[in-house]
C-alpha cells in the first residue's frame, strides 16, 4: 500500500498503479461499505421495530422503499442501476425534509431565547434579590475568564466564547450588526463559492429568514405550534400565557428532535445502499464478507433483527479503517492529476463514482454529491452581492419582528460569526456592559444562571 501510494505521488508507473489502485479501492470500500451499511441498517431497523414503531407507521412511505432496496441489494442479480436511481431520489427527499427541520429548529432556538429570558419575570422582587445575592460580579467575571482560558485548544476556547456571547443580553444597533456581517463575509473572498454560500445559509436559517415550503404540509402540527410562537405578544405575556407558550415550545422542540433523529438515521442507511449500488458493479469476485452482508440485509429487509447475525462481522471494521483512510486522499490526487491516463484506461467513470461513494460513506450525510471539484472562487463582487442581499433580507425581517425577537435573532447571528474581540480585556468589557449593565433584572439573573449552568456542563464533559 505504501509503495503504491508513493509511486502515485511521484507519477511512477502510473498506468499500472492506477489499475492497482482501482482494484485495492474496490476491495477496501466494499469491505468497509458492507460493514458500515450492515451496522447502520441493523441499528435503524431495530429502532423502528422496538422503540419507534409509532414514528415508523407515520413515516412508512419513506421506510418502504429503503427496505425494498435493501432486499434487492441482498440479491446476487441485483438491478444496481435501479437501486441507485431510487436511492438518489429518496436521498434528495430526505435532504429537503432535513432542510425544513433545520429551519424549524433555528426558529425554535430564537423563541427559546426570548422565553428563557422571561423565566424569572414573574418572581417577587425579594426572590430575585436572593439570586443576585449568590453572585458577586467581579468574582463571576473571574469564573468566566477561567472557564474560557482553561483549555489550551484555541478552537475550544473560541467555541466557548461564541456560546457565551450567544447568551448575553444584546445591545447592538442594526447597522453595527450589518457591519459585523459584512466583515465576516469578506473573510470568504478567495475561497470557493460553496463555502460562502454555506455560511450565508447558516446565517439565514439562524435569522429565521429561510422558510422552505416543500413538505411543510406534512407537518401541520409543528407548523401550527411555530405560528403560535411567531404571533405571541412577548412584551405583554401574562404568567399563565408564558407557561402556555413554554408548553408549545417544548412540544414543537420534541417533535422536531424526533423527526431529525429519525431522518438522520434513515439517511445513513440510504447513503450506504446508494454507495453499495454504485460500487458492487465494479466487484469482480464476491468475498465471504459480502456474502455475509447480503444474508443479513435479506433478514433486515423483512424487519428481522437478531443480534447473533452480527457476530461474524465483529471486529472487522477496525481492520479496514487504516487502509480506507490511506486511500481517500489519493483518490482526489488521482482525479485531479491524471485525467488523461484515467481516460486512456477507461477509469474516468470509476473515479467519478468513487468520489460519490467516498462522500456517501463519510460522516457528512447530507453532502451535495454534485459539488465535488471544480468550485468557483468567491471574488469581491460575489461577496458584495451576498452581503447586500443578506443585509436587505435582514432589514425587512427586522421591520416585522418584535423587539424581543430582534434581540434573539441578533444573538444567534453573533454566535455564528467570527469573534469580534482581539483580547480578553475586550471580551470582559463587553460582558460588563451587556450583562452587568442590563437594566432588566429578571433577564440579568436568568443569563447569569444560564452561563453558570453552561460552564458547569462544559466542565462536566471535559
Amino acid at each position: 500500500m505504501k509503495k503504491l501510494i508513493n509511486e502515485i505521488h511521484k507519477g511512477k508507473n502510473i498506468k499500472k498503479n492506477l489499475v492497482l489502485y482501482r482494484d485495492r479501492a474496490v476491495q477496501t470500500y466494499c469491505e468497509y461499505g458492507v460493514l458500515d451499511l450492515t451496522f447502520g441498517a441493523y441499528t435503524f431497523i431495530e429502532q423502528i421495530v422496538e422503540e419507534q414503531a409509532e414514528r415508523a407507521q407515520k413515516e412508512k412511505d419513506v421506510i418502504a422503499p429503503v427496505l425494498l432496496a435493501l432486499g434487492e441489494l441482498a440479491k446476487e442479480d441485483c438491478a444496481y442501476g435501479q437501486v441507485a436511481g431510487a436511492m438518489k431520489k429518496l436521498r434528495q427527499e430526505i435532504t429537503d425534509k432535513m432542510d425544513l427541520f433545520t429551519s424549524y429548529a433555528d426558529s425554535l432556538i430564537c423563541y427559546e431565547y426570548v422565553l428563557n429570558r422571561m423565566e424569572l419575570k414573574f418572581l417577587p422582587e425579594e426572590k430575585l434579590a436572593d439570586i443576585f445575592h449568590e453572585f458577586e460580579e467581579e468574582q463571576f467575571l473571574r469564573q468566566v475568564r477561567e472557564f474560557l482560558t482553561e483549555s489550551k485548544d484555541q478552537s475550544v476556547m473560541q467555541d466557548r466564547v461564541r456560546r457565551l456571547v450567544g447568551q448575553l443580553p444584546v445591545h447592538m444597533t442594526k447597522y453595527k450588526l450589518f457591519e459585523q456581517i459584512g466583515e465576516a463575509l469578506t473573510l470568504y473572498q478567495g475561497s470557493d463559492c460553496a463555502s460562502l454560500d454555506e455560511f450565508v445559509y447558516m446565517l439565514r436559517t439562524s435569522a429565521m429568514l429561510y422558510k422552505p415550503e416543500k413538505y411543510a404540509g406534512e407537518y401541520a402540527a409543528v407548523q401550527s405550534d411555530i405560528k403560535r410562537l411567531q404571533e405571541a405578544d412577548y412584551a405583554g405575556l401574562s404568567e399563565e400565557e408564558y407557561k402556555e407558550m413554554m408548553e408549545v415550545l417544548e412540544r414543537a422542540a420534541e417533535a422536531v428532535y424526533g423527526l431529525t433523529d429519525f431522518y438522520y438515521s434513515l439517511q445513513k442507511v440510504v447513503n450506504g445502499i446508494y454507495a453499495m449500488s454504485l460500487l458492487f458493479p465494479y466487484m469482480e469476485t464476491e468475498s465471504k464478507l459480502v456474502k455475509d452482508g447480503r444474508a443479513i440485509w435479506k433478514c433486515l429487509a423483512m424487519r428481522e433483527c437478531h443480534p447473533e447475525m452480527l457476530i461474524p462481522l465483529e471486529g472487522r471494521i477496525e481492520q479496514c479503517i487504516e487502509t480506507y483512510d490511506c486511500l481517500e486522499p489519493v483518490l482526489y490526487e488521482v482525479k485531479d492529476s491524471y485525467k488523461e491516463e484515467l481516460h486512456e484506461l477507461s477509469l474516468t467513470e470509476f473515479i467519478d463514482d468513487m468520489t460519490k461513494i467516498v462522500s456517501l460513506l463519510s460522516d457528512s450525510l447530507f453532502v451535495d454529491l454534485e459539488c465535488a471539484g471544480g468550485e468557483k472562487v468567491a471574488d469581491a463582487d460575489y461577496v458584495r452581492q451576498c452581503s447586500e442581499q443578506l443585509r436587505e433580507e435582514l432589514s425587512q425581517q427586522f421591520l416585522q419582528l418584535s423587539r424581543p425577537l430582534k434581540r434573539a435573532v441578533t444573538s444567534q447571528l453573533l454566535e455564528k460569526m467570527p469573534l469580534m474581540f482581539s483580547n480578553m480585556q475586550e471580551l470582559e468589557e463587553y460582558i460588563r456592559v451587556n450583562l452587568f449593565g442590563c437594566q432588566d433584572r429578571a433577564e440579568k439573573a436568568v443569563v447569569m444562571l444560564l452561563l453558570q449552568e453552561l460552564m458547569q456542563e462544559e466542565k462536566g464533559w471535559s
